[in-house]
């Protein structure tokens, strides 16, 4: 039987784990580990918070809770980047001599006078969970701010350029250098979840955003980061096997990236401004290509007209959308459905942003003549029963579209409308006859992205039935409010309320009466009103559901759907709105 350390005695006491338990993970864990409160938390047998409190309460210091803890810059200054990252501590307040430090390992008898004697100062130690001491050496001292802090030491400048490449992310071999910082930058963008990565420099300062979510947020950065402006171009511009002399042309380039077992595929533009170049990597992870349909966000009854459309043997289906509202993804996930043996499935993209086994896959390459319009050529001698355009964007493409759903192929294509009755505006637009049209759309989906509440953080709210009746129509304000939810902000959600999101949609399909409209070169809003009479769902009535069941809020949804088609209440049909 294991014997008890301790402090493991100590968690029994404050029930922070059964005995039985306990004993039986030392006993599955063997005698190589230190410290059983990590191993607790790992397992789901009790929380960070719960473990730690109880390590504190032990050695008889203070727990603290370093989110709701504000660090002035002159307590900083008193613990280097290097310091903090090395002990894995952040300095809290100076009291008459004495520096308080947050320390999540004060079990090391070693730590407190290490710390002691690097400082030439009395030490005194609180204990915080692991995960808030590193949000906060992120948060106080920014990404990277230990590399940084050493490329200084050495004496690093603005014309050092790393040559080696590292593949992996999170390699511990890599030394402190440019190649370092710029690992531990997107390694960063990565665990945040975050999409895009903003390297902007300005007069004054170099400033880092990720998109998370569809909006930016700045990024704590080391203050000499600026510096390295050129270092960190230069070496994003290798790892993309773009040409690091040339500081004149904008440049796009490709990286692979891998953390753990996962594989990110960033696309990398870099442009010139007047203060340096400006770098953006949008982050793509290869697993989103596999997400299935039901992941997306439709609904039950959605997903099965859905299914319907993509199941036609030909004709073309259409996504509507801003850029980054999803809209490839959904037709990537549509074809993960549609792949199988009895299917030749053939893609024209620009870039390909996804690899989906089984299916032959194609990048245009405009420098060499070789677009949307020329690959639909080549790709119909190839019998395809499935075609995927990554864009329509012009008359030959569009023509090349119709002609190829006329002959018996599937077409799946994106379009840039604000919703799904301004597809067959956009198509006249660009010189497609309207009987083509009629005879070959089988519907048009437009597509936004709506942040979802944050589950950890989440509570019930209110809305004034005003707002309700204004936005959503007379019946919108007889709704249970039970269910309207909104978070609070979270260090899960970085105080934003929302994590994570989801699709919603606009469905049109191409019903008689519809294609009658279109061979009159009806406009986009007379089409709307015949469709919203077949029974057709708004983008903003799909997002009211969503807030009928508690996943979204009403700011959420007026911010994603404010550029929509919208009619008036009365015209819209919001009154007959049902949960």
């Amino acid at each position: 039987m294991a014997e008890l350390k301790a402090f493991e005695k100590q968690f029994l006491r404050d029930g922070v784990v059964e005995e039985a338990q306990l004993r039986q993970l030392k006993l599955d864990a063997g005698s190589n580990v230190l410290f059983s409160g990590d191993l607790l938390i790992a397992q789901g047998l009790s929380d960070a918070e719960s473990v730690y409190r109880s390590l504190a309460r032990f050695c008889e210091l203070r727990y603290v809770s370093l989110s709701e803890q504000h660090v002035p810059d002159e307590v900083l200054k008193k613990l280097p980047a290097r310091f903090a990252t090395h002990y894995q501590c952040v300095p809290l307040e100076e009291r008459r001599g004495t520096l308080v430090v947050a320390v999540c390992d004060p079990l090391n008898a070693h730590l407190m006078d290490d710390m002691r004697q690097v400082l030439q100062q009395r030490v005194e130690a609180v204990v915080a969970t692991p995960d808030a001491i590193k949000a906060a050496i992120r948060q106080y001292y920014g990404v990277g701010a230990d590399t940084m802090e050493k490329l200084s030491a050495q004496g690093v400048g603005q014309s050092t350029i790393a040559q080696q490449e590292s593949a992996s992310l999170d390699d511990a071999n890599v030394d402190a250098s440019i190649v370092k910082f710029v690992n531990e930058l997107i390694l960063e963008a990565v665990k945040s979840a975050a999409t895009d990565i903003h390297i902007e420099p300005f007069e004054d300062e170099l400033r880092v955003r990720f998109r998370i979510d569809g909006m930016l947020h700045a990024v704590p950065t080391p203050a000499r980061m600026q510096g390295f402006q050129a270092a960190m171009v230069s070496r994003v511009k290798i790892m993309a096997n773009l040409n690091i002399a040339e500081k004149r042309l904008p440049q796009d380039g490709k990286i692979l990236a891998t953390f753990g077992t996962e594989s990110y595929d960033l696309r990398v533009s870099i442009l010139p401004t007047p203060y340096g170049e400006t770098v953006n990597l949008r982050v793509l992870t290869r697993s989103n290509a596999f997400l299935t349909l039901p992941q997306l966000g439709f609904r039950d009854e959605d997903l099965a007209v859905f299914n319907r459309f993509i199941g036609r043997p030909h004709g073309i289906l259409l996504v509507t959308g801003p850029t980054g509202s999803g809209k490839t993804t959904t037709l990537y996930a549509a074809l993960s459905q549609l792949n199988d043996l009895s299917r030749k499935i053939i893609t024209i993209e620009d870039p390909v942003e996804y690899q989906l086994p089984g299916i032959t896959q194609m990048q245009v390459h405009s420098q060499i003549g070789f677009d949307f319009a020329r690959g639909l050529r080549s790709v119909l001698r190839h019998d395809p029963d499935i075609l995927l355009v990554g864009e329509i964007r012009d008359y030959e493409t569009a023509e090349m579209a119709v002609r190829s759903s006329l002959t018996g192929h599937l077409v799946l294509s994106t379009l840039h409308t604000n919703d799904s009755s301004g597809a067959v505006t956009r198509l006249l637009d660009m010189g497609v006859e309207p009987f083509l049209i009629s005879s070959t759309l089988i519907a048009a989906i437009a597509q936004r992205l709506l942040r979802q509440n944050c589950d950890q953080c989440a509570v019930p709210t209110t809305y004034e039935d005003a707002l309700l009746r204004a936005e959503f129509g007379p019946g919108a304000d007889t709704v249970s409010e039970t269910a309207f939810r909104q978070g609070a902000g979270c260090a899960a959600c970085r105080n934003t309320g929302y994590r994570g999101r989801s699709a919603i949609y606009e469905m049109l399909p191409f019903t008689p009466e519809i294609k009658h409209l279109t061979v009159e070169r009806a406009n986009s809003l007379e089409i709307k009103q015949v469709a919203l009479k077949q029974g057709m769902r708004t983008l903003r009535q799909a997002g009211w559901l969503r807030v009928c069941d508690g996943r979204t809020t009403v700011e959420e949804v007026l911010r994603v759907t404010a550029d929509a088609d919208l009619l008036p209440p009365e015209e819209s049909g919001h009154a007959s709105v049902s949960v």
